[in-house]
């Protein structure tokens, strides 16, 4: 997390950082609008907080941006054998119908900083954001919808996400219902267990 810690400065995405910086663009037109127009309403209405780095030798410059909310795995609405294998993660402590994460809503890596692993660092420090004492809330989980793609799903798997579901049908079976059927999924629900970072 060199880059990121080194040459940049954290903070908060606000109405005030977002004009006072050039355009931010991760190349997608969806994270793009959102970072731009709705970021700012999601926090005002507390449904999620958008952090950003700048870049300290030219602070108009967003080199990544991310956005949090509170969120949990519903370990009742898995199927047996993975809600098994959830339970055996916290060591069959009391049961819970949900275990405690913070999901990763949006994460866009500015297109002039693209492929340097900057998204990996960003994911490193949110991980350690949230294994720290400095944490206000129990959070076991990182979590994550992923777009379901090939490089993203990869990203996250390369940076120790695991797969909720065992399998896209599995998933689509559990979330989906009855009604309209998709034969794929947009995005897929993935995970990080904070506990892995105790070595």
């Amino acid at each position: 997390m060199a880059f990121l810690i080194e040459q940049c400065s954290f903070c908060e995405l606000t109405e005030d950082v977002i004009n006072s910086c050039l355009l931010f663009s991760c190349g997608n037109d969806d994270l793009d609008d959102f970072f731009r127009n709705d970021a700012t309403r999601y926090a005002h209405f507390l449904m999620g907080k958008t952090y950003c780095f700048r870049l300290n030798s030219n602070p108009s410059i967003i080199v990544c941006a991310f956005t949090i909310s509170n969120d949990s795995i519903r370990i009742y609405d898995l199927p047996r054998s993975r809600k098994d294998y959830m339970k055996s993660l916290t060591n069959h402590e009391k049961p819970l119908k949900r275990y405690p994460g913070v999901l990763i809503g949006r994460l866009g890596v500015n297109i002039g900083f693209a492929r340097q692993g900057i998204g990996s660092e960003v994911l490193d420090f949110i991980k350690g954001w949230f294994f720290s004492s400095n944490n206000k809330t129990g959070c076991r989980f990182v979590i994550v919808d992923a777009v379901n793609a090939p490089e993203v799903i990869s990203f996250y798997q390369k940076n120790d996400f695991r797969m909720l579901f065992s399998s896209e049908k599995q998933e689509i079976t559990y979330t989906v219902g009855e009604k309209d059927v998709p034969t794929t999924l947009d995005t897929r629900l993935m995970y990080f267990d904070l506990l892995n970072m105790r070595g």
